[in-house]
């Protein structure tokens, strides 16, 4: 490395410390201790009629149930909620919608589970984090969530059973609503492909003004090459940002994660974590990375997909094109991003598909299909 590129490098480590530092420094360290007379903690109950207050609404099957409807302007700053029994049914059976300011769409449409990192159908271990928590029987979120006018923490029964919940929001008003604050988004989406050393996947795609603040993806496969999550954990994580390709390139899923040669074992970080890998049949795997330090920017567009044709140790095996021409290397993704936008909706979430199939660990096999009787064909795989 020459003196001129060493001295770059130097300046452009010193531009990532420094935003982490100008962001910390903002914060009063001192907030927490200051009394503010003058203002009030809000709080709304949902779910639990069994008590003292016998007339909230209860989470019935194919039912929704408004937890908290607040009048801004104000801040959510935090929401609890139940884990439900039992959890293979409504893990993914019940969903979180939240609404801001009258929009004609929700801001945040996931089931329960995957939005609380609780991935693979609620089957990760429990953990901490600022933003997040897997707590026992429970889950936790501490995302600021800022509105002008107004809010809904709405929870949607989609399964044929009444759900026993108990849940609570925390917020705060505020004095005057802030035009440079954002509102919270997150989605979820399920797809499952075919891994080829040609496949350029999209996860993620947002038009407007802001930023990505997190993700959480849950990926299983039966495919036997991918046991320990070989070639899913590489592939290159590619933003496209305010139509400039590849403004960010992470040189590998796991690393854009925070981690190393893969995914090795549980882990539960602050950002990072992997809150479940099971390399068995089918593999599953559960991780986490939050940005919000430097949080990913936009200010028009912003595309995030994971490119694979660029993986020039792995494309020419034999073995993994023999695979995939043969019908294998199916993967199954099931992500969550979190991210802050200048509306307060708009935002196409992905359709979900019935309890049923969002119940299932793996929408497509990459066993061999079993015979087909003579005239019927295979049925088409998800998209």
């Amino acid at each position: 490395m020459n003196r001129l590129a060493a001295a770059f490098a130097v300046a452009v480590l010193y531009g990532i410390l420094g935003v982490c530092a100008t962001a910390r420094a903002e914060e009063d360290p001192l907030k927490l201790a200051r009394i503010r007379p003058d203002v009030k903690t809000g709080f709304a109950n949902g779910g639990w009629a069994y008590d003292r207050y016998s007339d909230l609404p209860t989470l019935d099957a194919k039912k929704s149930m408004v937890v908290a409807d607040l009048t801004g302007p104000g801040v959510i700053r935090g929401f609890h909620t139940t884990r439900h029994h039992p959890k293979d049914l409504f893990a993914r059976g019940i969903v979180l919608e939240i609404w801001f300011d009258d929009a004609d769409k929700p801001a945040v449409m996931c089931p329960l589970a995957d939005f609380f990192g609780d991935g693979c159908n609620g089957n990760s271990m429990d953990f901490s984090t600022n933003f997040v928590e897997c707590a026992p029987w429970s889950y936790n979120a501490f995302f600021p969530m800022p509105f002008k006018t107004r809010a809904r923490v709405i929870l949607r029964n989609d399964t044929d059973k009444n759900a026993s919940s108990y849940n609570f929001v925390e917020w705060e008003p505020l004095a005057k609503w802030d035009e440079e604050l954002g509102y919270f988004h997150a989605t979820y989406r399920r797809k499952c492909f075919q891994l080829t050393n040609q496949t350029d996947e999209t996860f993620l795609e947002l038009s407007g003004k802001g930023q990505i603040v997190g993700r959480q993806y849950s990926v299983v496969t039966d495919e036997p090459r991918f046991n320990n999550f070989w070639c899913v954990m590489e592939g290159n994580n590619e933003l496209d940002v305010d139509g400039h390709a590849r403004q960010l390139d992470y040189l590998g899923t796991e690393d854009s994660f925070g981690f190393s040669w893969g995914f090795q074992r549980p882990f539960a970080g602050l950002r990072s974590g992997i809150t479940l890998v099971k390399n068995a049949d089918p593999a599953q795997l559960s991780i986490y990375r939050f940005h919000d330090c430097p949080p990913l920017r936009f200010t028009k567009s912003l595309r995030w997909h994971i490119n694979w044709s660029q993986e020039k140790h792995f494309i020419d095996r034999k073995d993994w094109a023999d695979a995939w021409k043969g019908g294998g290397c199916w993967v199954d993704y099931a992500t969550v991003h979190y991210w802050y936008q200048d509306a307060p909706g708009g935002y196409d979430h992905a359709p979900l598909d019935p309890v049923a199939e969002r119940m299932k660990p793996l929408l497509r096999s990459s066993k061999p299909e079993t015979k087909l009787e003579e005239g019927k064909q295979a049925e088409k795989p998800k998209d």
